[in-house]
Formats: structure tokens, sequence, C-alpha cells
């Protein structure tokens, strides 16, 4: 009887540099080029691994909570991942880490948005009315955009007061975020 021997399959050549520049292009183009969230996630999950979209998950939620200032400790805890990934994430931010703060400033911005769906009456009538209500709107929408030194003086001046309105408690509120 004849045997026959399958030759393993050559490698692939590596690409060049300018194919893989496309081929990274093309990948980054697709995943702009979606019109809503739903579009995104259906390319994901047709490009991807569920553990795959997990991970990736992951990640960019330890660089938004190392960001925040969060522990390692408590990233851990909250997330269940291991000290080594968390050091990864850190370095990545320290040594680069410009697209992370970008796409976790857009989250930011995105949940602010979000959350003025979620207003009280008053709330969205203060909106509906905003000429009427703009000192107290503006104020707002300043602590909101404060950095952590701009919210730390904030702080101190509320602090010096004597009496508190509910702005003042507002303002404390939006603070603590």
């Amino acid at each position: 009887m004849k045997r026959v021997y399958f030759q393993k399959n050559k490698r692939i050549e590596k690409l060049s540099t300018k194919e893989q520049g496309e081929l990274i292009f093309d990948l980054v183009n697709a995943i702009v080029s979606s019109k809503n969230v739903g579009d995104a996630a259906l390319f994901l999950q047709d490009l991807l691994t569920k553990s795959e979209i997990k991970m990736l998950a992951k990640r960019l939620r330890i660089a938004k909570l190392l960001i925040k200032g969060m522990d390692y400790r408590e990233i851990e805890q909250n997330l269940h991942v291991g000290h080594t990934t968390i050091a990864k994430i850190a370095a990545w931010l320290s040594e680069r880490g410009e697209g992370f703060r970008k796409i976790i400033s857009h989250l930011s911005k995105q949940a602010d948005t979000d959350s003025h769906k979620e207003l009280s009456e008053w709330d969205n009538f203060k909106r509906r009315y905003s000429l009427y209500f703009w000192p107290e709107l503006l104020l707002e929408q300043v602590v909101k955009s404060a950095n952590q030194r701009q919210k730390d003086r904030i702080k101190n001046v509320l602090n010096r007061l004597e009496e508190k309105s509910e702005l003042h408690k507002k303002i404390e509120k939006y603070l603590e975020y």
C-alpha cells in the first residue's frame, strides 16, 4: 500500500510593513464606520470570541479605574483580574496611553449625557426654561468639567461657606464623581 504524506503548509510569508498597516487601517475604519452601538457590537461579536471581548472590556475598565486613581487591590477585587494584568495596563498608560485616555474621556462625557436623560421633573423644567436658570446650569457644567485641581479649589470655597443651599449640595455631589 502506498502511503501519501501530506506536506505541512508552508508558512505564509510575513506581510510587508505596508500590508500590515493596510490591514490595521481596514480594521480601524471598520470599527469607526459603525453607525451606532448596535452595529459596532454585532461587528465585534463576529470578529472576536466572547473571551476576547471580555478580555478587552476588562482592559478598558482597568485603565478607566487606574485613571480614576483606584489602587490595584480594589481593581483586583472588583474585576477579578490578576495583579500582573493591572500592572501591564498601568505600564501602557504610563508609556503611551493617549488612546485609553481619549476613549475614556469620551465614555465619561457620554455617561454624563446619558445621565441627563434621567433627570427629575424639576431639572427638566430648568433645562426647558434655561434662560431663567442659566447661572445654576452654567455652574453645574463648570463643576462637572473641572479637573481635580479645580475641583479641590471649589471644595475649599464651599467648605468656607456657613450656609449651604441646595445648589451647594448639588455641586458637592458633582465633585464626588
